[in-house]
């Protein structure tokens, strides 16, 4: 019951935070006027995504998802155990749930975490209501044990804003 409790009160500051700072796309910045962001593409077709595993633009979509779309998609089947998603929130995180801008853990990608976790999200999804890229890493041990990450957008760059866990 306490860590239900605990988890509440972490969403309610997380959502206060990303509340306070969101920011409004404009269409000249990716966004539409609605601020949802575009799924950019480079020359070649793809999705931004670098042979060099530059971190700025890594961002999972090679698994074929929107980056626009709201709906849950589908990601790696290959899942983290559920020690290593509770080491990366304990340990890696510090156990933090929100994340400044300009900050060393502010400023990780979705990449940082890939390389961290070993492997990437489960699920993904646009949040919208926050102008976040929201990824899912679930434990292959339990699918009730879960880390969630937002991404927000800073000078073109998809940063560490926010997460969650349940059941780590």
């Amino acid at each position: 019951m306490k860590k239900i409790i605990a988890l509440i009160l972490v969403l309610i500051l997380g959502i206060t935070l990303l509340a306070g700072c969101g920011d409004e796309k404009k269409p000249d910045d990716g966004g539409d006027k609605t601020g949802a962001v575009s799924d950019k593409t480079d020359a070649d077709g793809g999705s931004g995504n670098t042979a060099d595993g530059d971190k700025s633009s890594y961002d999972g979509s090679s698994y074929g998802i929107d980056l626009a779309s709201t709906e849950v998609q589908q990601m790696s089947e290959t899942r983290a155990t559920k020690d290593k998603l509770s080491e990366t929130v304990t340990d890696w995180l510090e156990g933090n749930t929100m994340f400044l801008e300009g900050t060393e853990m502010g400023s990780r990608t979705y990449k940082d975490f890939v390389d961290y976790i070993g492997c990437d999200a489960t699920e993904y999804k646009y949040d919208a209501s926050y102008s976040a890229r929201f990824y899912t890493w679930i434990s292959e041990d339990s699918d009730n044990s879960k880390l969630g990450v937002w991404f927000k957008e800073i000078d073109g760059v998809w940063c560490l804003a926010f997460t969650g866990a349940t059941n780590l």
